[in-house]
C-alpha cells in the first residue's frame, strides 16, 4: 500500500523538521495530574479538520501531538516516531500521521503502522471532548 507523503525537501526530512507548530497561545492548555486540559477557544490552530499543534513543556514528560482529524474527532499521540524518535505531523486529507524523517513511517489515527521502518505503533492518548474543552489523559 502506498500512502501520500507530506511535501518536504530532502534536508527537512534529513534533519527531521516537522511542519506542525506549537499553539500561538501557550496559556490555551495546562497540565495537572496526568492530564492535559485544552481550551479550544484559545487554540485557533485546531479550528479546521486536518490541523494540529505540538504541545511541549518541561512539565510534560513527553511531547504531545494533538490533531483535529479529518474524521472530525480529536486525536492525541506521544510525539515521537517509534523508528528514530523524530516528531510527527498529520497528513491532511488522509486520516494519517507521518514521521518527519527520511523514513516517513506512516500511521493510522489508532496509532497502527501503515508503512515505513517504524518499530511498532504510536502511543495514543485518550481525548475527551466536552463543549470547547479537551482533556487528554496521558
Amino acid at each position: 500500500m502506498s500512502v501520500q507523503k507530506l511535501d518536504r525537501n530532502f534536508f527537512q526530512r534529513l534533519f527531521g523538521i516537522c511542519v506542525t507548530r506549537k499553539p500561538s497561545h501557550q496559556d490555551a492548555w495546562k497540565i495537572a495530574e496526568g492530564k492535559v486540559a485544552v481550551d479550544l477557544n484559545s487554540m485557533p490552530e485546531l479550528k479546521d479538520k486536518g490541523s494540529a499543534v505540538r504541545i511541549e513543556s518541561k512539565n510534560l514528560e513527553e511531547p504531545v501531538l494533538l490533531v483535529h482529524g479529518d474524521d472530525g474527532a480529536y486525536h492525541a499521540f506521544k510525539n515521537r516516531c517509534t523508528h528514530g524518535k523524530r516528531a510527527l505531523d498529520p497528513v491532511p486529507g488522509t486520516s494519517t500521521i507521518q514521521c518527519c524523517s527520511v523514513g516517513t513511517s506512516t500511521f493510522n489515527y489508532d496509532g497502527s503502522l501503515i508503512e515505513g521502518p517504524a518499530k511498532g505503533p504510536l502511543t495514543v492518548y485518550r481525548v475527551d471532548h466536552a463543549d470547547e474543552n479537551l482533556t487528554i489523559t496521558l
